[in-house]
């Protein structure tokens, strides 16, 4: 019998500038899909069109730490934005795998209210244009907005797409 995972601790890091903070959450990316409702045999339902709808990621942090200025700064000079990266540790019937979470793009930042005796709360959004998620060191997903690549697995599902158009 397996016992449930827990997520015992999170890390988020800003490529190349340091440690932004513990983590309290973080919302990964959903990969959903754009469908189209059809009518046909006197059914209706819904059909992929086969492409991929926009991806949002969400860190909220404990901690006021400067570096996320640092790092808007740094993203405004460059196109694709920052690197921010996670590392969390996945525990299960007394064996630890890492999970990796890899964001590229712009950020937003919500430092919403100052309450004494309450814990801090930073909110950092961002629509990559880049994602990766490593669980165990396996690469299980990798979407690449700019050069049209979404690997799930492995597979490269747009792979025939790219061929079509260049």
């Amino acid at each position: 019998m397996k016992y449930p995972q827990n997520l015992t601790y999170i890390n988020t890091f800003v490529d190349g500038i340091g440690h932004l903070g513990t983590s309290k959450k973080v919302s990964l990316p959903k990969i959903e899909q754009i469908r189209e409702t059809i009518t046909a045999g006197g059914f209706e339902r819904s059909v992929d069109t086969g492409v991929l709808k926009e991806i949002e990621a969400e860190f909220v942090l404990n901690e006021f730490s400067p570096i996320v200025f640092t790092a808007m700064a740094a993203a405004a000079k460059t196109a694709n934005g920052i690197s921010i990266v996670t590392k969390g540790s996945i525990f299960q019937s007394g064996s630890r795998v890492s999970v990796v979470a890899t964001f590229q793009g712009s950020v937003d930042v919500d430092d919403g209210d100052l309450e004494p005796g309450k814990q801090l709360e930073r909110k950092i959004s961002m629509k990559p244009n880049r994602y990766i998620l490593e669980i165990g060191g396996k690469e299980v997903i990798m979407l690449d907005t700019i050069n049209m690549i979404a690997k799930i697995d492995g597979v490269d599902i747009l792979e025939d797409l790219r061929s079509h158009i260049q």
